[in-house]
């Protein structure tokens, strides 16, 4: 059975070792800022340097921009499923925090978010220890604020990152782009594209490579712009996307995601283009799931969870195509788009009969066909064969 869905609890090792950073306790909006306790109590807790790199080695996703930018609700509107509207009632953040992601075995890293008030780079701090082990480093700009003096940041600490680590992936989010028009979004994007790579020419660095994403944290595109920053951290994720291509062209199935379910992040999916509109729906096509079974999927003392190895869901559309659910570990959710025509044919796909036994399936089924139909096909043996696959995999550190 699976645990319970909902905000990750911490260990307490960490609650124990997590100390405020001397030097830069002080940086902050008020007076009184270098008392002020963490944002989140509990799960996020100020940096300390001695805990990061003695201890668990996890993927490290660092969280920069200038104050205001956005930082701080992107981070809980990702993975603590708060409401946009109410990120408007955030404090700024005024220390360096950094918070254990665990919700599966693929969304396993730590995000720190930085305070955009604070110099790291200031001679006495030693930014190198930031920027080893990065995986990644997201830079979120405020694109409807003048960008000028992000993108003078956004160099510097480009610059620096990658004389210290030159493996970090650099990912740069124009946020907050829901207030601008189409035509603007994407003059925005290009002005900002074209100067940060420009600067980074002028300084004889052409080979650092920016990704760029338009996000806004009242759409679903902050939750693909981590989802790409997330694949990038997963060594497997050419195996995966080959398993899916090979499962999509030989099952009749149009798409497939293989979704985070508690942060709607998805892992990987084939290689045809991905478009809004499709992770839009999965994405509330995994909130409906959810929802309903938290109501009538639960015992009638209250007992279960509503995600758990018999979850499976089928939403018909009024344009002939399906929907298909199906649980495959206790964290992650294969999400498929099928015609109708081909979603009543399901049962043929692989030759299996009705009566057929499930061992007899598996065993029949592995002899026939290629292991990664057996890991993505929706029956009752999907989750026998393919957990100890996705159980073994691991991100980037």
């Amino acid at each position: 059975m699976s645990q319970v869905l909902g905000k990750p609890q911490p260990e307490d090792e960490d609650d124990d070792e997590e100390d405020e950073l001397v030097g830069l306790a002080d940086y902050g909006d008020g007076p009184d800022s270098s008392d002020a306790e963490p944002d989140s109590g509990a799960e996020e807790g100020v940096l300390d340097f001695s805990d990061p790199f003695s201890t668990e080695v996890k993927p490290r996703i660092l969280l920069m921009g200038l104050r205001r930018s956005g930082k701080s609700s992107i981070q809980k509107v990702v993975f603590h499923k708060m409401s946009p509207n109410e990120t408007l009632f955030l404090e700024s953040t005024n220390k360096i925090c950094r918070e254990d992601v665990s919700n599966s075995s693929f969304v396993n890293f730590q995000i720190w978010d930085f305070p955009g008030q604070i110099d790291f780079f200031d001679p006495t701090f030693d930014y190198e220890m930031i920027f080893r082990g990065t995986g990644a480093l997201i830079f979120v700009i405020d694109s409807q604020d003048d960008y000028m003096e992000a993108l003078a940041r956004l160099h510097l600490t480009v610059t620096r990152a990658y004389k210290v680590n030159t493996d970090i992936n650099f990912e740069v989010f124009i946020h907050k782009v829901d207030g601008l028009s189409d035509d603007h979004k994407i003059e925005t994007q290009r002005d900002i594209h074209q100067r940060a790579n420009d600067d980074l020419a002028d300084a004889g660095l052409e080979k650092i490579h920016l990704s760029f994403y338009l996000t806004s944290i009242y759409d679903h595109s902050i939750f693909e712009a981590f989802s790409k920053v997330v694949q990038k951290l997963i060594p497997q994720l050419p195996t995966l996307e080959n398993l899916l291509n090979i499962f999509i062209s030989n099952s009749g199935i149009e798409k497939a995601f293989l979704f985070d379910v508690v942060s709607k992040i998805y892992i990987a999916t084939d290689s045809t283009p991905v478009d809004m509109q499709t992770y839009e729906l999965c994405c509330d096509m995994i909130d409906v799931v959810i929802d309903i079974s938290c109501i009538y999927g639960l015992k009638e003392d209250g007992a279960g969870t509503p995600y758990d190895k018999e979850s499976t869901a089928i939403i018909k559309l009024n344009n002939t195509t399906v929907l298909y659910l199906k649980e495959v570990t206790k964290f992650l959710a294969l999400v498929c788009f099928v015609r109708e025509e081909s979603f009543e044919r399901k049962e043929k796909v692989l030759g299996i009969e009705p009566k057929t036994s499930c061992m007899e399936s598996i065993n029949s089924t592995t002899e026939l066909y290629p292991p990664c139909y057996v890991v993505f096909y929706p029956t009752v043996f999907t989750y026998l064969y393919c957990e100890h696959f996705l159980n073994s995999l691991s991100m980037k550190a």
